[in-house]
């Protein structure tokens, strides 16, 4: 434990890549490291669980943020928990670990970030992973972060894979491996039905042993500190106190695509007109600081089976008899995340969808999806989520204000590029060949939508229940800095200041076609090598 109010490096934020750099920084004895976060020590149990997790939502351990109104959403505020806790978001989200496409990770270096390919994410996967999937070609055998399979309670989950086989949409296989056009088991960093997630294994006891390794916990950062353009160290409030924290070497920003700009722009880096109006100094005239912000859309195909349909599931894992259940026993519907099968699949003529299969089903409100079934409650069910990840509408992260304590202003425009809702129109049409398959059909009675209704009815069915898969990215993209909109170099070096790098998802050039946890963990793997190699030069 450093005592100093000076340290070597500076990381801000613990979530998915800040670990992972504190970690790697701190394997040097001679250099001393910090890493500060907003929340807490994770001390809840029941984020733990598999099926319950998204209890802890709206408590302490989550910003609470929400989006301003989304036309494209008719006018929706749309709800984005992000962890403020050790760990971050990923202690409070599914677990899913979908790496995404060769494709993503070329496209970046394309994009002019440099070094970053789908060769050096290999590389890097290899050293995190440890799970038996796929290849060891491709997949990590004996790395930091233990996957495994989500567990299911019903073989409805495994005739939902064999549904899609049947469809011809896609084959069953490993969706992490070289081919990511495949569906299968959910791969998680859940362990024996328990969350771990990244910094359980880069802060772990061991390493918060080292001498040269500082956590600091409920600590809001302000602000960054300037001497002319460079970082010098930052501002923080603890115990409603401000305080200081310098660095001799440099600061990394690791706090999400959301806290990341706006802690930029609360220093002083951004858009000049947006700063000036808010009476902040400018340090660098950065305009793409908070814009380019991607997520992925989710919306569903629900469908009810026939009563004599058999392995249908039915709880509430988040009641409080569950929740219960689960913690003093670690038994129960808790133990389990419906969404237990997942892949990538390519539509005729349009492009990549993710879809999710659930062995569970949404009957509405009030039974509305599906009013002439009567006895709605005595069926099983199934659920077809078809998530939007290539988007193609383009959002941003600006300021409500100059004051540090106010959380940003969140404006995906979701749906806004009509493109978006053209292909989620298609992937409908083409997703609800599964409903037909045979292998399903002693499953399926009713579907909602129905394959009858128009394009028009699709639409408004899409804008009215899409809603977020919590995986905001691109407010402060990686690429040549020829590209004026910009924030950092193929180093994560910040443009414009020196002494100051971003690792987290704020950094992606684009929104990769998976999940956006395995690629933070490449992105802090890939800032530790490159702060290291720098280290040793000199």
């Amino acid at each position: 434990m450093i005592v100093s109010n000076t340290v070597d490096y500076i990381i801000v934020g613990a979530g998915a890549a800040g670990p992972v750099v504190a970690s790697r920084l701190s394997e040097i004895s001679d250099i001393s490291v910090a890493i500060i976060e907003a929340g807490s020590e994770n001390t809840s149990e029941i984020s733990r669980s598999q099926g319950a997790f998204s209890s802890v939502w709206g408590t302490d351990m989550d910003w609470k943020y929400s989006t301003i109104k989304q036309k494209g959403l008719n006018s929706r505020e749309i709800y984005h928990p992000r962890g403020k806790v050790i760990g971050g978001s990923t202690a409070i989200n599914v677990g899913f670990w979908m790496r995404g496409m060769k494709s993503d990770y070329d496209n970046w270096e394309k994009l002019g970030a440099k070094g970053w390919n789908f060769d050096s994410a290999v590389e890097k996967f290899k050293l995190i992973e440890h799970t038996k999937k796929g290849t060891p070609e491709y997949r990590g055998r004996d790395g930091i972060i233990t996957l495994e399979d989500i567990p299911v309670p019903t073989t409805l989950a495994d005739v939902l894979l064999e549904g899609v086989e049947d469809s011809k949409l896609a084959d069953i296989g490993d969706y992490n491996d070289l081919n990511p056009y495949s569906i299968d088991r959910v791969q998680t960093d859940f362990v024996d039905h328990i969350r771990t997630y990244p910094a359980d294994y880069y802060l772990s006891d061991e390493i918060r042993k080292r001498d040269n390794l500082t956590i600091l916990t409920n600590a809001l950062v302000s602000r960054i500190l300037f001497k002319g353009t460079r970082a010098i160290g930052l501002e923080y409030e603890k115990n409603g106190e401000l305080k200081k924290l310098f660095a001799r070497k440099e600061i990394i920003l690791s706090a999400g695509a959301y806290n990341t700009p706006k802690i930029l722009k609360l220093s002083g880096i951004g858009p000049k007109e947006e700063l000036e109006k808010l009476n902040i100094p400018v340090i660098a005239d950065v305009p793409g600081v908070g814009e380019h912000l991607q997520d992925h859309l989710s919306a569903a195909i629900s469908v009810v089976s026939p009563v004599s349909s058999k392995d249908f599931y039915s709880s509430n894992a988040l009641s409080e008899e569950a929740i219960n259940e689960w913690l003093k026993f670690k038994t129960g519907p808790a133990l389990y995340f419906a969404g237990a099968d997942a892949g990538l699949i390519r539509t005729n003529g349009g492009p990549t969808f993710e879809i999710t299969l659930a062995y569970t089903t949404n009957v509405g409100d009030n039974n509305s999806n599906f009013p002439t079934i009567s006895d709605i409650k005595s069926r099983g069910g199934y659920t077809i989520s078809i998530l939007l990840v290539d988007p193609k509408s383009l959002g941003n992260v600006t300021l409500a204000s100059a004051n540090y304590q106010d959380a940003p202003i969140i404006d995906p425009r979701y749906l806004v590029n009509y493109e978006d809702i053209k292909n989620f129109i298609h992937a409908f049409r083409t997703f609800s060949r599964i409903t037909q398959s045979e292998v399903l059909s002693t499953y399926t009675e009713a579907v909602y939508p129905s394959v009858e209704v128009t394009d028009k009815e699709l639409e408004e069915y899409i804008r009215n229940t899409a809603t977020t898969v919590y995986h905001p990215v691109g407010t402060a993209r990686m690429g040549s800095l020829d590209d004026p909109m910009v924030v950092v170099d193929s180093e994560l070096r910040v443009r414009g200041v020196e002494g100051l790098r971003v690792a987290d998802a704020s950094v992606m050039p684009n929104i990769i076609h998976g999940h956006t946890m395995a690629p933070t963990v490449f992105i802090g793997e890939m800032l530790g090598s490159i702060l290291l190699q720098t280290y040793q030069k000199n």
